[in-house]
Formats: C-alpha cells, sequence, structure tokens
C-alpha cells in the first residue's frame, strides 16, 4: 500500500487515494466540515490557506480544493507519524465529506491507525 503522496506542483499539494484503506489513513473526521492530511515536507503555519489537488477512487476527476491548514506533523515530532499537513474542508467540499463518511461507514477500520491518531 502506497503513502498516498504523490508530490507538489508548483504550489499545490497533491494527493492521490487509492482505495478505502488508504481513505481511512488520511481522513480526519475529528475536524469540523472534515479534513484530509497530505503528506508533504513543505514548511505550513496553522491557518494558512493551501490549495490542493485531491485525485480519491470516490470520483472520477481530480478535486481542487481551497482550504486551511488546521493540523500539522513536524518531522521529528517524537512520533512514527508521517510528516504532513491537516487541510480543512469548506462549504464547497460538504458532498465530498458525505461520500467519504459514506465509505467509510462501519466498523471495518475501527481498529487501524490513521496518519494523525
Amino acid at each position: 500500500m502506497g503513502d498516498g503522496f504523490s508530490g507538489n506542483q508548483g504550489g499545490v499539494l497533491t494527493l492521490d487515494i487509492h482505495n478505502e484503506s488508504e481513505l481511512h489513513e488520511h481522513y480526519m473526521s475529528f475536524v469540523q466540515g472534515g479534513a484530509i492530511f497530505v503528506p508533504t515536507k513543505r514548511t505550513h503555519v496553522l491557518e494558512e490557506d493551501v490549495n490542493l489537488l485531491l485525485h480519491i477512487y470516490l470520483r472520477n476527476d481530480p478535486i481542487t480544493i481551497a482550504g486551511k491548514v488546521v493540523w500539522i506533523t513536524h518531522k521529528g515530532a517524537g512520533t512514527t507519524k508521517t510528516e504532513g499537513v491537516g487541510i480543512q474542508f469548506t462549504d464547497e467540499q460538504a458532498e465530498l465529506k458525505l461520500h467519504i463518511e459514506q465509505a467509510l461507514t462501519g466498523d471495518a477500520f475501527l481498529d487501524l491507525s490513521t496518519q494523525t491518531i
């Protein structure tokens, strides 16, 4: 299984999510409105506006998300978690949030860790 990271394209973060397992690893359900964790080595600050190009198996076309950084995992933060940022969805991604949460319904992933907690 890949880490979902596909790099950065000229200031735009990109993330590829190929299946439910990867979606579970990256989706941040505990953030109001939903959020997605994006592995990156770039330096970001909380509340920073960022653009994300999300390729997700739930949709045929990539989704462009203009969101805010709400989570940061720094390199060497005393954890084995991947370095990166959590990007909070806006109201424009309400339908995407709904589709993600429907895809993750059930208890198949309850005991699996995520990229953030």
